[in-house]
């Protein structure tokens, strides 16, 4: 029994560490959706991958900016709707579309995309999975004190160790992504690339592992996405936005007045800039009629 169930702790382990192999050992562009109830289809040819996103359009509504999805490791070479209008910034898909009938209305956005090439190092898929197996054999005979380290180590899926902890780690430019937003929140993609040295398309790949990982947030106001570290006040990362990307400041009487409106904004990935530029011109004004 106890052979049984060692064997079968081994496997399962193994198995959880290979399929994450075979997700980082895929070299292919990476499309993910970030809109509820799009579908995707996905066709390759030579290096050119098409994506064709359908989603259907409630009747007397529409959709502004809205965010479809975000690739990774690609470049966008054609992009069309069947109906609207679409664009691609900072690697993610943004919708703009209206339905003024009385029946939903179906949309398509076709994407053609074209590989980056890039050649990332790959975790030490092997290391790990030969010390879960071993460790899952030697659990038994362990001592009480060492048991309980063992179980803490393993209390945490293999595939959820390698995305947290080795997805992050293994990439010494992706730390560095990571500690510039850190000191710097509400940056831009561009503005990453240009104060780190680090590739525009670099940047873009290692910042949506970082989104996708709940490392970072990712917010858009107006052509601009801003990233900051999960966790950072309203506050802090919109004003040092608008300080560094608008070159003025935000009224903080107007600010604390207009928060709970741009943190449900902000949960949704989009704060128009609009009203960002509506508190600043508060502010502007103030200063002008003093």
């Amino acid at each position: 029994m106890k052979k049984e169930y060692l064997r079968l702790h081994a496997f399962l382990l193994t198995t959880l560490v290979v399929c994450v192999y075979s997700s980082y050992a895929y070299s292919a562009p990476l499309l993910l959706v970030t809109r509820p109830g799009v579908l995707v289809e996905r066709t390759t040819t030579g290096n050119i991958t098409s994506y064709t996103l359908t989603l259907v359009i409630p009747p007397l509504t529409g959709l502004s900016s809205e965010r479809l999805a975000c690739l990774s490791e690609a470049n966008v070479v054609k992009k069309q709707a069947s109906t609207g209008s679409v664009e691609v910034t900072d690697g993610c898909v943004y919708f703009t579309v209206q339905n003024p009938s009385l029946e939903p209305l179906k949309a398509e956005v076709v994407l053609e995309v074209e590989e980056i090439p890039s050649v990332q190092p790959q975790p030490p898929v092997a290391l790990i999975a030969a010390v879960a197996s071993l460790a899952a054999a030697s659990y038994l005979t362990m001592t009480e004190g060492g048991r309980e380290k063992l179980f803490t180590a393993l209390s945490l899926p293999v595939s959820y160790y390698v995305s947290r902890y080795e997805d992050v780690s293994r990439s010494p430019k992706r730390v560095t992504i990571l500690e510039y937003i850190k000191a710097n929140p509400g940056v831009t993609t561009r503005r990453i690339s240009r104060e780190t040295g680090i590739s525009f398309g670099e940047v873009q790949w290692h910042l949506s592992i970082l989104e996708r990982l709940g490392f970072v947030e990712r917010v858009r106001i107006g052509k601009y996405s801003c990233y900051y570290y999960r966790g950072t006040p309203l506050e802090v990362w919109l004003s040092n936005f608008v300080t560094r990307e608008l070159r003025t400041s935000i009224n903080a009487e107007a600010l604390r007045k207009a928060k709970p409106r741009f943190e449900f904004l902000a949960q949704r990935g989009l704060i128009p800039y609009n009203e960002v530029q509506l508190i600043v011109t508060r502010e502007n004004g103030r200063k002008n009629s003093s």
